[in-house]
């Protein structure tokens, strides 16, 4: 009488076959794994530049026209000083100062008008853009134009309509 099973030449055969597909699996899951950390990487860079052109858009376009400043700092860095009304946190018509220290841009907000530096005992908040190698604003009676580069990888040119001189 003859027995239907596998002999053990015909076990080792499949155990390799399947083993081979389990490593090109692997392999493939690792690739994918590698591309998503990559593309989330750059999808949160994109999300947090566009969250500062944002603000800083909305920031200029409903700025007041007579609390304006921009102090040259160096040459490639302004300090900013302006009232909006645009708020990020619980003001109304909050003043908001723009600057960089340490290759990284701050925006200060406060209730009261600031002066650059900063006074130790204000009550301000404060907001951390991240890394720039640039941060110039040029101002007109209707427009700003903004010159930025984050990350020092690419420069960004935005040209702003002042909202409240229409």
């Amino acid at each position: 009488m003859r027995r239907k099973a596998f002999t053990l030449i015909e076990m080792m055969i499949a155990i390799s076959i399947f083993s081979i597909i389990m490593i090109f699996l692997y392999q493939s899951m690792a690739t994918i794994n590698k591309s998503n950390r990559f593309y989330g990487d750059k999808l949160v860079s994109m999300e947090s530049k566009e969250a500062l052109y944002k603000t800083i858009f909305l920031d200029l376009s409903l700025s007041e026209t007579q609390q304006g400043a921009i102090d040259n700092q160096d040459q490639e860095h302004d300090v900013v000083f302006m009232q909006t009304s645009h708020v990020v946190h619980d003001h109304v018509m909050a003043y908001v100062v723009y600057f960089v220290n340490n290759k990284h841009l701050y925006r200060v907000e406060s209730a009261t008008k600031l002066t650059y530096p900063f006074e130790s005992n204000i009550n301000v908040n404060i907001d951390d853009f991240g890394e720039v190698s640039v941060f110039r604003l040029y101002k007109n009676s209707t427009h700003f134009l903004l010159d930025v580069s984050m990350n020092g990888k690419e420069d960004t040119l935005l040209k702003i309509r002042h909202l409240k001189a229409i």
